[in-house]
């Protein structure tokens, strides 16, 4: 019997990444290519689409070229990507204006609008999420006001997924997973809400239909095939947010199941069986059906690492420098001898709320040490996971043990630390790529390669951190100080 191989492929912030997995979930070859970012003095950020496919074609023939796998042999193609992408497009699919990403924050004026004409009120009751300007209607909002044009020639509006969606099928889609963070979505029904549309002045007739994450979106077309070396008319899933690809690549399948992904923003997510959103943490529908992910992350928890790094350890090299700061931080006592960092440098989302919060180290002695500063920054990434652990059970979202994967979880140290400051069960996935992994078993389901979500859970590998009592007494002293 011939293999049979699934391609991921993930439209991240820095980056598009293309992995292929075998049939048993193992990872055969990978290949990314970096893409720009454009920042506005408005407060807006952007990237182009089109440098996304240029970016995917040369890393999807990057991994077929340096393998021994035939392009018929591709079973299935999945997708992921960043969330809460705004993308305007006509119905020939030109990109009419570029990419407003999730950190775009340009639609204030829309967001005082929405506060006072539609209300937190109104949206939790339907949307469940806050009431920001990340989400997409805002974004849309402050297109139509500011490009008429541009709007009114929109055909279709499609996040970064429905984008390479259409790229590889010529469908125009949106995945499920998406639909809470447009703030234009019922989230317990999923489906588009009539009521937050009209609200906001918006035309749902540009808004394209919804489909489950794992359900077959169309079939690879010839331009696509050609651009990327494959061949035409393989399946493409409708894909699903990065978030909810990690979650499963957790192995989070069920009700009370949970997970830490740490890489830019670090962040935790519950599942649940029904939405909890109470507008304090997000709230978006899983890959599995009939649960939700209810989520909240630090939004720049491994940012604030690599800033430490960029600014203040200069002279080492790539392949020594975390393990340097790995180590100053290990000669240094739980607690950082009271030092205290608040992991806010570019303003936070969830609890907040708040775009013009900053970081702060606090209680700075003349005999803190650079290991006290790179301990400290460790625990104030893992005590700001912690106050939306607590925000997220207050919300009704509980859980008993974490999975917790991405590139913070290279770190031995910050795990111990993480299992400590949260004081439940720890789990470290055997895998760091959990978001690829989990669009890999999204598309794996979607042809019938596996017949159930709970065969994900039993594949995925996990060690247990081990949690030090005394570092956890000394957390639970500086948590409420924090």
């Amino acid at each position: 019997m011939r293999e049979k191989y699934i391609l991921s492929i993930d439209i991240g912030t820095s980056s598009c990444k293309v992995i292929l997995f075998n049939s048993s979930g193992s990872i055969i070859q990978t290949c990314s290519k970096e893409h720009r970012t454009f920042f506005k003095k408005n407060g807006g950020v952007e990237q182009d689409p089109d440098e996304w496919w240029t970016g995917i074609c040369h890393a999807v023939k990057g991994v077929m070229e340096s393998v021994s796998v035939r392009a018929g042999e591709i079973e299935v193609i999945g997708v992921d990507s960043q969330s809460s992408s705004m993308i305007p497009m006509d119905r020939a699919g030109n990109v009419l204006y570029p990419s407003m990403i999730w950190t775009d924050r340009r639609a204030s004026e829309e967001k005082r609008w929405v506060d006072d004409n539609i209300g937190q009120e109104t949206i939790t009751r339907i949307n469940g999420n806050h009431n920001d300007e990340s989400n997409v209607a805002l974004k849309l909002m402050w297109l139509k006001k500011n490009e008429p044009d541009i709007y009114k020639k929109a055909d279709v509006i499609l996040n970064a997924a429905g984008y390479l969606v259409y790229r590889l099928t010529g469908q125009f889609t949106c995945n499920i997973s998406e639909g809470g963070l447009t703030q234009m979505f019922d989230t317990k029904n999923g489906i588009w809400s009539d009521e937050l549309i009209r609200g906001c002045g918006l035309d749902r007739g540009k808004l394209p239909d919804i489909l489950q994450c794992y359900e077959t979106a169309g079939r690879l077309t010839g331009e696509a095939a050609c651009g990327l070396g494959l061949a035409e008319g393989i399946p493409v899933t409708a894909g699903s947010m990065d978030a909810v690809a990690c979650a499963l690549g957790c192995g989070v399948v069920e009700n009370g199941d949970s997970y830490i992904t740490g890489g830019t923003v670090t962040a935790l997510g519950i599942c649940s069986d029904r939405p909890v959103g109470n507008d304090s943490v997000h709230v978006y529908h899983h890959i599995v059906p009939g649960t939700w992910c209810n989520m909240a992350g630090v939004d720049f928890g491994g940012g604030n690492f690599r800033w430490y790094r960029d600014q203040f350890m200069q002279g080492y090299s790539e392949a020594e420098v975390y393990d340097r700061m790995n180590s100053l931080a290990a000669a240094v006592p739980a607690g950082a001898d009271k030092l205290l960092f608040l992991p806010t440098l570019v303003g936070q989302r969830c609890p907040q709320w708040d775009s013009t919060t900053r970081g702060m180290y606090l209680g700075i002695t003349p005999e803190h040490t650079q290991g006290h500063f790179i301990r400290a920054l460790m625990e104030g990434n893992a005590f700001a996971i912690r106050e939306i652990l607590e925000l997220e059970k207050e919300a009704g979202a509980v859980c008993s043990q974490i999975a917790i994967a991405g590139g913070i979880a290279r770190s031995d140290l910050w795990m111990r630390i993480f299992s400590d400051v949260l004081g439940i069960p720890l789990y470290r996935t055997e895998c760091e790529e959990a978001a690829a992994v989990g669009n890999m078993y999204t598309a794996a389901y979607g042809v019938g390669m596996i017949s159930s979500f709970k065969e994900v859970k039993e594949r995925i590998a996990a060690k247990k951190i081990e949690r030090d009592e005394s570092n956890s007494r000394v957390y639970e002293k500086l948590y409420p100080v924090y």
